[in-house]
């Protein structure tokens, strides 16, 4: 294969490539070429044979690349409209059609009602308005080797009305060849290119006027899995200025400072790529003043700026309501208290399945649930309307607001009070809430001056009562109650063995329950798929108000008292089993 060269697209067995390297390999007889696939499982190394590379593949997949002879069997390619007539018009119909299929449905033969109207539907080229030719092996015209009926001046003759072409997983490798297609369809509007590897993706210079080329008049494009950096990112696009709806995702960005993109656009797909901080994409904020909608979906993304010791401040087009940080990094609230900042004019947030979620803990360290994460972040901002697709409610607000008071209360208690300024830092919205619904009582315990090793400060002071409803007049009551010091060591074996021999009825008969004095939300407890809020449901459902004290149940075990309560203080429930 003398006519190959690095970037030449080739497809063997179904399976597409980018040729790298043309040439010899050490310890192989004759000539090579070195690939990179589509696939990045296909191959068996990345370039490099016994310590020689050969070449790079533009993936970092260990397995992208691999040695082929050039007189492989190469499938066949075909022009643009041989690939349409392959797809829309392989079907003989009418009179001279001699083979029709025989349709059966359970065994039965059925009569082709209607499969004959569509046969012709799709022969009728020329009424053809949404196209899909991926993976059909289309290459660029070659007019030496093309007879006059797949000539590229054919097209607008063949298929005038298209307005949506999908060309993606195709073996083009230049804009120049799409676009001398595209220059051919008046009508075109929507593009779609996933997966061309292009080795040119400047696209203008076939084109008589740039303005009135195909590619011009572009309103949506997608540009998936194009293996782009930010430099070719812009170069494809300045092909397309009037596009309104990009999506360029699993592609090799890591960051929008040299990728200028058109100041039309209102939405944005930039899912799978390298963005590690929301700064990477602050260039949205200068080239995009009419941006509405932008997904961040699947990226490393784990704060607001790149240097945290060095912030410069940046604000995005207020234009931009929603926004999808899905299946990011984020593990701090900083970047989510950020967002109001960031984002002035956001409405619709999705920040689903992000670390941050699996692992939240209270201020005094206890685990939270998904649902507990669903209010925190609701009551961090205001102008939100709907998370995880999920509409807010004005009653959700309250208590998510009004919870997250509580909880940054309960911060500022366990806290000694030098720490209240760093503590609050880390809740903006914390002022806010006071004036709307009144500061939170802050009660400190005082610094205990007992000796941490003496026997006292390792002794819980329980109260031991059994609710007036019971009716046991042999216990202790609310008003009259059993106060006991029991080591906090103790496991709840001995505390059903001390308690039975304090209050003389057998331990086995006993069931304690200790009240916490905090509260949880019914609907936490009892709604079956909380726990699946940042799940990708968009009928997600809304979440109640009702609120329950919270209890543990001292169940026997081996299980020390200390590790139930936080404190030197116990209030504990006597039941009979």
């Amino acid at each position: 294969m003398s006519s190959s060269y690095p970037g030449k697209r080739l497809s063997t067995k179904g399976e597409r490539c980018t040729v790298r390297y043309v040439g010899e390999v050490k310890g192989k007889q004759g000539q090579w070429l070195g690939v990179e696939w589509d696939d990045p499982t296909r191959g068996k190394h990345s370039g490099t044979h016994d310590g020689i590379e050969y070449f790079k593949c533009r993936t970092s997949h260990p397995t992208a690349g691999s040695f082929l002879r050039p007189s492989a069997a190469w499938d066949q390619p075909r022009t643009f409209l041989e690939a349409l007539r392959t797809k829309y018009a392989a079907i003989e119909t009418g009179e001279n059609a001699t083979n029709q299929n025989v349709i059966k449905i359970s065994g039965k033969e059925a009569e082709e009602v209607g499969f004959e109207k569509i046969a012709r539907q799709q022969a009728q080229l020329q009424n053809l308005r949404i196209v899909v030719l991926d993976e059909l092996l289309v290459k660029a015209y070659d007019e030496s080797n093309t007879s006059s009926e797949d000539s590229l001046d054919h097209v607008i003759k063949t298929c005038p009305n298209i307005t949506d072409l999908d060309l993606g997983r195709n073996l083009f490798e230049t804009l120049s060849e799409i676009s001398a297609i595209c220059d051919r369809l008046p009508k075109l509007k929507f593009l779609r290119l996933d997966a061309n590897r292009l080795r040119d993706v400047s696209g203008l210079e076939n084109s008589s006027n740039e303005r009135s080329s195909g590619l011009a008049q572009l309103t949506s494009a997608s540009l998936d899995h194009m293996l782009c950096k930010g430099k070719e990112l812009e170069t494809l696009l300045r092909s397309m200025p009037n596009v309104k709806e990009l999506s360029a995702s699993s592609n090799q960005l890591g960051s929008l400072d040299e990728c200028s993109l058109p100041n039309t656009l209102h939405s944005i797909t930039l899912e799978d790529n390298d963005f590690s901080s929301l700064e990477d994409i602050r260039l949205l904020g200068e080239c995009c003043p009419q941006l509405r909608t932008l997904s961040l979906k699947n990226n490393q993304i784990s704060s607001t700026y790149k240097d945290l010791q060095h912030k410069s401040t940046f604000k995005l087009p207020e234009t931009i309501t929603d926004l999808d940080l899905a299946y990011n990094n984020i593990t701090s609230w900083n970047i989510i208290n950020e967002l109001s900042t960031t984002f002035p004019g956001l409405k619709h947030l999705r920040i689903a399945h992000n670390p941050l979620f699996s692992f939240l803990r209270s201020a005094d360290g206890k685990p939270l649930t998904s649902a507990d994460g669903y209010m925190l972040t609701i009551a961090r901002l205001p102008q939100l309307e709907t998370l995880n697709y999920s509409k807010i409610t004005e009653k959700e607000r309250l208590n998510s607001e009004t919870y997250y008071l509580s909880q940054i209360g309960r911060e500022l208690s366990l806290s000694p009070k030098e720490k209240d300024k760093d503590i609050l830092a880390s809740h903006p919205r914390w002022r806010e809430l006071c004036e709307e619904y009144g500061e939170p009582k802050i009660e400190r315990q005082a610094e205990s001056k007992l000796d941490p090793n003496s026997l006292a400060a390792r002794l819980l002071e329980c109260t031991v009562y059994s609710p007036s409803t019971a009716g046991l007049s042999n216990l202790p009551n609310e008003t009259n109650p059993l106060v006991i010091e029991i080591p906090k060591s103790c496991s709840i074996y001995k505390v059903h063995g001390i308690l039975g021999r304090r209050l003389g009825v057998e331990p086995t008969h006993l069931h304690l329950v200790l009240e916490t004095g905090e509260k949880d939300r019914v609907d936490m407890a009892t709604w079956n798929g909380v726990e699946e809020w940042d799940s990708d449901q968009e009928d997600a459902e809304e979440v109640g108000e009702e609120w329950k004290e919270r209890e543990e149940v001292l169940v026997p075990g081996t299980r020390p008292l200390g590790t139930y309560v936080d404190g030197s203080k116990a209030r504990i429930r006597v039941e009979l089993l």
